[in-house]
């Protein structure tokens, strides 16, 4: 979708680093001039938009036009960044990229499906379901739990895209965002970002917790943190709550 005439202001304007009072300074306008230049209630004049141009070095052209194939200048810094890397550096933004839109479009497919699962909460004949690998409580949100001691079986729940399998909580460390007996879907993966909810292992205790920056974090103040160590592993990605009625 292509950018308003006053989201490109807004655009440059932060890229620049400036706040709407020093662009306004630099042209000598008013500053309530540029807050409705940006929500789009009036254009400046010719004269003015020359001089916003030369501040935010972006063109007349540039910001007059309609087209949506016009770039917006941070994007034309990024495109510039990206042809200033040698061949490994750009091999490493496309993988990136792609593994970004793939967990874009993950992502917008369990929104899309929890919102449904919302909708159908009255009439479970329209709810698709599936059958899942089903941990009993291992993911532990408090002390912690042996692997081997859990059996597994299949457990038919809506389905959630992307997700491989279910797991139960316990324990309360995680608690307000998971409470005990709780179950989540789970991704399969050996790699979380830092602020994501996982299930990790430390030895032969598994954990659900929230990757953090040195080491998993718990949710309920009353637990501490788990510090990093080389020997913690991702043993996947927690995507959302099974709902409460098919636990």
């Amino acid at each position: 979708m292509a950018l308003s005439f006053g989201e490109k202001i807004k655009s440059a304007r932060k890229l620049k680093k400036l706040t709407q009072k020093q662009l306004a300074k630099e042209i000598g306008a008013a500053h309530n001039s540029v807050s409705d230049w940006e929500n789009d209630k009036n254009k400046p004049d010719p004269d003015t938009i020359e001089l916003l141009c030369g501040v935010l070095e972006i063109s007349p052209n540039y910001l007059l036009a309609s087209s949506s194939d016009d770039f917006s200048p941070s994007e034309k810094l990024l495109i510039k960044k990206y042809r200033s890397l040698d061949q490994h550096g750009q091999e490493t933004v496309q993988i990136v990229l792609d593994r970004e839109l793939q967990r874009t479009k993950i992502v917008q497919q369990q929104t899309e499906r929890i919102a449904e699962l919302e909708t159908k909460a009255n009439n479970t004949s329209d709810i698709d379901m599936h059958p899942y690998p089903y941990l009993h409580r291992i993911a532990c949100a408090g002390t912690s739990f042996a692997f081997e001691d859990i059996p597994t079986e299949q457990k038919l729940v809506p389905y959630m895209p992307g997700a491989d399998f279910v797991i139960g909580v316990l324990g309360d460390s995680m608690e307000p965002t998971f409470f005990d007996g709780e179950l989540v879907y789970v991704r399969k993966t050996d790699h979380v970002r830092h602020g994501d909810i996982g299930i990790f292992t430390l030895g032969n205790e598994w954990y659900i917790k929230e990757c953090g920056e040195f080491g998993l974090l718990s949710h309920n103040p009353d637990y501490d943190d788990i510090p990093g160590s080389e020997y913690i592993r991702v043993v996947g990605e927690v995507l959302g709550k099974v709902p409460d009625e098919y636990v």
